[in-house]
């Protein structure tokens, strides 16, 4: 396995074994990839988990997520 690429942010990521073996994010991801039953469905979760622990090890943090704006309001009216 050996997944790289520039984020927006310009940050170059690579993924290789030997070298993140030692990081959370990344042995998790680098488990689940060798893993010959993995789930696809894990791998959201996993490559979000090592996009932030990469780029939290060049100083940047991921912004909360914003409240979703409120609805309009809902018409009330009477149904006889």
């Amino acid at each position: 396995m050996h997944w790289h690429g520039p984020l927006m942010t310009g940050v170059w990521m690579e993924l290789c074994p030997a070298c993140d073996s030692g990081r959370p994010a990344a042995r998790a991801f680098i488990q689940w990839y060798r893993n010959p039953d993995r789930d696809p469905k894990e791998l959201p979760k996993l490559f979000e988990d090592w996009v932030t622990e990469t780029m939290h090890a060049h100083g940047w943090v991921r912004a909360p997520e914003p409240d979703a704006p409120p609805g309009p309001p809902a018409a009330l009216r009477v149904v006889p």
